[in-house]
């Protein structure tokens, strides 16, 4: 598993109006790759944003081929209880990307919650779904792809993940990737069994294609091709056909688990 440098750079706090009628309450943090707004409570996650979130970036950058145009956005929402955007994210979600922008949204009370343990991880699966929305065709994406790779980018699966995929094959069979393409389920367990099954076929993906498979895919997706068309090209079949080749694996790997 692929460990994030941490490393020191120079970075200045910038105090000021970011919100108009709240002139003193929100506060900004600068590095080379991001920039960070915050509010008093969540300053310790800001500098560790600011100091060590660009490798992490880079990181996902690199993998994806992806670049974000100019210091990416990364908004910390304050711890008290009053940071409901009304952005239609999930009650569960720690972070979260708004459809179509770039800005990297945190939930500043969850920021330390399962399953992101680290913020880091958690900057790293907001900022895959960000980079994944500056593709001229991302509104082709499934939510199963996005939240596959984001998770894949994280470095975070865990054995709660597999328990929940197992379980989810053990009472039956993995939901149809059709029924993941544009939502999620909203109840807690239904959308982690979601996230790790997501998780589970692009890594299935990678085993099979390489691990440049996903960046092809997105590079296709670069030159115009909707994802269907580029995930054609990238790996030679249609997606029914290594979905049907993943769930004949995945149904005999993980029904011991929950056992």
């Amino acid at each position: 598993m692929r460990k994030f440098a941490v490393i020191s750079i120079f970075f200045s706090l910038l105090a000021g109006p970011i919100l108009a009628s709240e002139p003193t309450l929100w506060q900004a943090l600068d590095s080379p790759e991001i920039r960070i707004h915050y509010r008093q409570g969540n300053g310790s996650e800001a500098q560790l944003l600011a100091s060590a979130g660009g490798p992490v970036l880079q990181t996902v950058e690199q993998d994806l081929g992806l670049e974000v145009s100019g210091p990416l956005e990364v908004r910390i929402l304050p711890p008290d209880g009053n940071e409901d955007r009304n952005d239609g994210a999930p009650h569960w979600a720690v972070g979260y990307v708004t459809g179509g922008s770039s800005e990297v949204v945190l939930r500043g009370s969850w920021v330390r919650t399962y399953p992101f343990g680290d913020l880091l991880s958690l900057f790293a699966h907001e900022t895959t779904h960000a980079l994944l929305n500056t593709l001229p065709t991302a509104d082709s994406l499934p939510r199963w792809f996005q939240e596959g790779v984001a998770v894949s980018e994280s470095r975070h699966w865990s054995l709660r993940d597999a328990f929940a995929l197992g379980t989810t094959v053990l009472i039956g069979s993995p939901m149809p990737l059709a029924r993941l393409t544009h939502s999620f389920p909203s109840e807690d367990s239904e959308a982690r069994a979601a996230y790790a099954e997501s998780f589970h076929f692009v890594s299935y993906l990678q085993r099979k294609h390489g691990a440049e498979a996903i960046r092809r895919i997105v590079g296709e997706m670069k030159k115009g091709a909707s994802f269907p068309e580029a995930f054609r090209r990238a790996l030679g079949n249609d997606l029914a056909v290594e979905e049907l080749s993943w769930r004949s694996r995945v149904n005999f790997a993980y029904r011991w688990i929950p056992a």
